[in-house]
């Protein structure tokens, strides 16, 4: 229980003084949260910069005209990434509803049950 102390500037005598709430520690898992969703954006964005550079191959007889093509890749690269990351993002943001246990007495209610309910069906 906490006393009613006045406030330096004299309002809300009669209130409590609620303690602030200690902060939560998020845990290791928590906080490298965001380095995955990183990680996994950029394996995605080199998978892609990857494919498109063995179609467009850009080297040996053709690095004469390759400069497009390198061009071509960072931008897949890039652009790969970016959508990535923002679906990834957007999937961890729906989050995980942990499984409530079952109930002891299983998911059908008997009639009786439904009538102290004020069901009348």
């Amino acid at each position: 229980m906490t006393d009613a102390t006045p406030r330096p500037d004299g309002e809300g005598a009669d209130e409590p003084v609620v303690p602030a709430e200690t902060p939560v520690q998020p845990s290791m898992r928590e906080r490298l949260r965001p380095l995955e969703l990183l990680g996994m954006s950029a394996g995605l964005a080199a998978f892609a910069g990857v494919i498109t550079m063995l179609v467009l191959h850009p080297w040996g007889d053709f690095a004469a005209h390759a400069e497009g093509d390198w061009l071509t890749i960072g931008v897949v690269f890039g652009v790969a990434f970016i959508v990535s990351l923002v679906v990834l993002a957007m999937l961890s943001i729906g989050g995980y509803e942990a499984q409530q246990p079952p109930s002891p007495k299983g998911v059908l209610v008997d009639n009786e049950e439904r009538q102290d309910r004020g069901h009348t069906h």
